[in-house]
């Protein structure tokens, strides 16, 4: 019986390496491409045959003599092939009847198309809403590489969208691979746009990159065993070429540029980089003269935006920002004015240096804004919009202030900063400090109102720059769409009307204004909404008049003696934060069993801010406490306690201890275990 299984085995194997073609004559395992247009046609593997982006089922096959006559169907569709003799790694194919000349694809990507596409459009919707791209793939692993369930390290496959140009969000969207390893993606895209494809869930492999034009539909292989990556479809030819012949540029980091060190020297070395790379790219289409014009298109792009942003990463190594005008020059005219459109088209790259590049205008307007502004001008704005009186006395503290504030910040800059709070503590000492932060304190509305206030004028500068820059329409728009949505999802709340004129005025791209839209009202609406549980948001006025941190931590944490009290020190403006309060709940339910108070205390964040991320993740119940006190109460609890960074999270105990062990909720079974002990 044993002898009769192992003859039957054998059997198998030698009717697999009949279909498998080890001499290099079957078709299994096989992918051949139209010799006349170039484009991938068909491919076969185990029961499958790959057509016209579809998996088709293998009904039927017959061989003669090294000839082939197949039935596939899919669904209702079926098809009748006829695959002749090999003949030199080449075979006519018929489908339907249709005769096609093919020859076999033998490397690990597509070979070079026969003839010379001349188009150079990257279809550009500019920035249309609603399109999208559906990516069809087959992933064919090595015998025993996806275990029984047909997929490697886990059943998902995983688009990371490199950027959406207008937000800067990085959008994730995963999708399963069934048990033979088929998957469908579709995904929302602004533009023609870089993604990277990942498959598996642990340690995931980035099985290719794809330049994705809007509602184009692409088949991808992605063949373990021969080491293949395919396209197939309509318009495909950009990223086969891209597969064949990826260009990489040489990286600057951080230890490279700080190596370098003079930021002239930063500016000449990738400059000559960006000349190097460019020369490459035209080497590799002069060895290769039937490579289309969009793939030059794309490298180029690939080649400037990467390297820009290696520029823009250079004002990191200086002081404040600060880069030579002929630094700066250079980006904008050998960098900026030479990408074509759609920036998108090299979303990673392109995407990173506008973050950095937008820093650098904010920055520039910043400094701009500080040298014209005084605190005249923000006070007495108030008063003419009602926030409150000025006296004489007051007008006179305020004008000292403004001579002397000067002399304090340039002092403050050349102080390392371990010693900057003694220069601010000698700064706080006058009396004309004290006298102007009452008139501030005056109005529990004023801090946010002298925020708007500063940004809009912020944004008018910012504005003049970037026109001053000569970018495009289309670049200042996104620019500008991104510098007001990071504003609102940084500080968790909607813009003042100005704020939104000003937006309407200088934005022009339909989409990059409905995305500044669709955030503000989420906020707007968002502050609208009532707290489930008022009583979690506790009043200052129990501390009202306090300085010493120690005694205000004392006084807030005097109800709960008897409770141990977790401190969670955070700010609306930390992104970290607001990550870790996402799990709030997740934090509540795991650690329902022990008798433990959360005590929130906000840093530097507006009211409406504040109490905005509080309903956005739900940081309510009966045992959670919230405080938003004046910045100077605040810096004096975060003195005593102890905070270095932020969040900063403090476990006290049941007699009011501050106690020096890690509270990190990051590890809920860790704490966990630290609260079982204080039981």
């Amino acid at each position: 019986m044993i002898y009769m299984k192992k003859l039957n085995l054998i059997s198998l194997e030698m009717l697999l390496l009949m279909l498998c073609g080890c001499s290099g004559g079957g078709i299994m395992d096989t992918y051949w491409r139209d010799d006349k247009t170039g484009e991938w046609l068909i491919g076969l593997t185990e029961d499958k045959l790959i057509y016209d982006c579809k998996v088709w089922g293998i009904a039927s096959m017959d061989e003669n003599d090294g000839a082939y006559s197949i039935r596939v169907n899919n669904g209702l569709d079926s098809l009748d092939i006829s695959i002749g003799t090999e003949n030199d790694g080449k075979r006519t194919i018929s489908i339907d009847g249709k005769p096609f000349d093919c020859s076999l694809i033998s490397g690990w990507c597509l070979p070079d198309y026969p003839e010379k596409d001349t188009c150079t459009t990257i279809a550009d919707n500019h920035y249309q809403e609603g399109d999208s791209v559906t990516v069809i793939g087959w992933v064919k692993p090595k015998k025993g590489l996806f275990g029984g369930s047909g997929t490697k390290n886990g059943k998902e496959v995983t688009v990371f969208l490199t950027a959406n140009i207008l937000t800067g969000e990085n959008p994730t969207y995963t999708v399963p691979i069934d048990n033979y390893g088929q998957f469908v993606l579709r995904i929302p895209i602004e533009n023609t746009t870089s993604f990277c494809l990942k498959i598996g869930q642990d340690s995931p492999d980035i099985a290719a990159t794809v330049v994705a034009e809007p509602n184009e539909t692409y088949f991808m292989m992605k063949d373990y065993d021969q080491g293949k990556t395919l396209f197939m479809g309509k318009n495909v030819r950009l990223l086969n070429e891209i597969g064949a012949h990826h260009i990489i540029t040489s990286y600057y980091g951080a230890t490279k540029l700080e190596k370098i060190g003079n930021i002239m020297n930063i500016l000449d070395s990738i400059k000559n980089n960006t000349k190097a790379t460019l020369q490459e790219l035209d080497d590799v289409c002069r060895e290769h003269p039937t490579l289309s014009e969009r793939y030059r298109t794309y490298t180029r792009n690939y080649i400037l935006a990467q390297n820009a942003y290696f520029l823009t990463q250079g004002m990191y190594t200086q002081p404040n920002y600060e880069l030579p005008k002929e630094y700066i020059k250079a980006v904008d005219e050998e960098y900026w004015k030479e990408f074509d459109e759609p920036y998108t088209m090299s979303a990673y790259e392109f995407s990173h240096f506008l973050n950095d590049y937008g820093n650098y205008l904010w920055t520039k307007a910043n400094d701009k804004i500080d040298n014209t502004i005084t605190m005249m001008n923000i006070l007495e704005t108030a008063e003419k919009d009602g926030l409150f009186k000025l006296t004489s006395k007051d007008r006179q503290a305020i004008r000292l202030y403004d001579e002397v504030y000067p002399a304090y910040q340039e002092k403050r800059q050349t102080t390392p900063d371990s010693l900057r709070e003694a220069v601010d503590e000698e700064f706080g000492r006058n009396d004309f400090v004290k006298t102007v932060l009452e008139i501030q304190a005056r109005n529990p509305e004023y801090g946010d109102y002298s925020f708007q206030k500063f940004y809009l004028r912020l944004m008018e500068q910012m504005v003049k720059d970037i026109d001053a820059h000569g970018i495009s329409e289309k670049a200042k728009d996104i620019l500008l769409c991104r510098q007001l949505y990071n504003n609102i999802n940084g500080n968790r709340r909607a813009l003042n009307k100005e704020l939104i004129a000003l937006a309407e005025e200088h934005i022009h791209t339909p989409a990059a204004l409905h995305a500044v839209y669709a955030i503000n009202d989420r906020y707007e609406q968002l502050g609208n909404r009532k707290l489930s549980n008022a009583d979690n948001l506790k009043s200052n006025d129990n501390v009202k008049g306090m300085s010493d941190g120690e005694k205000i931590l004392r006084k807030i944490i005097e109800p709960y003696k008897g409770k141990l009290i977790l401190v969670d020190i955070w700010g609306t403006w930390c992104g970290p934060c607001k990550q870790r309060l996402q799990h709030s709940q997740e934090e509540y339910e795991r650690l329902k069993d022990f008798d433990l108070v959360y005590l929130y205390l906000c840093n530097r964040s507006s009211d409406e801010s504040w109490k905005n991320v509080i309903k956005e993740y739900k940081i309510e119940g009966d045992n959670v406490v919230h405080y938003n006190l004046p910045q100077d109460q605040q810096t004096a609890v975060e003195y005593f306690i102890g905070v270095n960074g932020y969040p900063t999270y403090k476990l006290i105990d049941r007699d009011g201890t501050v106690l020096n062990v890690n509270a990190d909720p990051i590890d809920l079974d860790a704490l966990a275990g630290l609260l079982e002990k204080m039981k």
